[in-house]
């Protein structure tokens, strides 16, 4: 405080970290309790949100094996605000096991899942209700996914969407849409043209369903990230994709009063060599777009 010349506290500030931190210490440390099953149970948790379904749970650990999860967890040191100590012990235990085990891929077993999920439900962790579950508290859920590597965290959460996009039954993906395609999300960097491809489409799916619900903010995101993901080959390899991203991102920046996005995705259909009728749709977002700002 320089009108005093001396320091002063935020007291309420200081109380505040003190509480998160110690926070962060006790569940670290009951995590570092907790079977190593249970601990990897709740690293993919933590990738799907706040609240999961077990089920999409389950086919993650079937589908991963125990050395890609031990690999996710290669990172020296982890730290949950400022306790890197204490979680670095965290991860220390789950890699101290005999690495003979690590060469089993699909180990785990019904029993073994059932017995995680009743330990991270009686040490208060998770809230359980049949199929659905969520996180007590966000601080669980922030110090679960603290255990992933940050290096490693974009493709391991690639790799979960993947699993689950390729295994849940159609009902269940279909309900957990936006969330497989968000884990999709985190890898795009990390994977070939075909991959772009499906992962242009599946964005393209779920930017129509959120258009459906009125959230054009979040469709807007899918839209871009499937333009993305198809890149500038998008138009010679898939056009009739892109061609039904760019119309559909343009109407969804029209609704949200974007206008210029809106304006440079209108003008990238109507500059292709493609069908006049194909170019239509956005003629008519960019006709109603005039409209609404009042010019001719």
């Amino acid at each position: 405080n320089f009108g005093v010349m001396k320091w002063t506290w935020d007291e309420d500030a200081v109380n505040s970290k003190i509480v998160t931190e110690n926070v962060a210490s006790v569940l670290v440390n009951k995590m570092n309790r907790l079977q190593e099953e249970t601990q990897r149970m709740l690293m993919v948790a933590s990738c799907l949100g706040a609240t999961f379904r077990l089920s999409a749970v389950m086919e993650v650990m079937k589908n991963i094996s125990r050395v890609e999860m031990r690999d996710s967890m290669r990172a020296s040191m982890i730290s949950v605000s400022g306790t890197a100590a204490t979680m670095g012990n965290s991860s220390a235990s789950l890699l101290s096991s005999d690495l003979s085990n690590a060469c089993t891929d699909h180990d785990g077993s019904d029993s073994s899942y059932a017995s995680s999920v009743e330990e991270f439900e009686g040490e208060g962790l998770c809230e359980v209700d049949d199929e659905e579950c969520r996180f007590m508290h966000d601080q669980i859920q922030s110090a679960a996914f603290e255990l992933i590597s940050p290096e490693q965290r974009d493709s391991f959460r690639g790799r979960i969407g993947s699993i689950l996009l390729q295994s849940l039954p159609p009902e269940e993906l279909e309900a957990s849409l936006f969330e497989v395609v968000g884990l999709l999300n985190c890898a795009t960097t990390q994977i070939n043209n075909e991959k772009r491809d499906e992962m242009a489409r599946m964005n393209l799916k779920a930017g129509i369903k959120a258009s459906e619900n009125a959230a054009f903010d979040a469709a807007k995101v899918y839209f871009k990230e499937g333009r993305e993901a198809l890149g500038s080959r998008g138009w010679e390899g898939d056009y009739h994709a892109m061609l039904d991203l760019c119309s559909h991102g343009a109407n969804a920046c029209f609704v949200t009063g974007e206008f210029d996005p809106m304006t440079e995705l209108i003008d990238e259909v109507l500059s292709k060599d493609i069908d006049t009728k194909e170019k239509y749709r956005v003629s008519e977002i960019k006709v109603k777009a005039l409209f609404t700002i009042g010019k001719p």
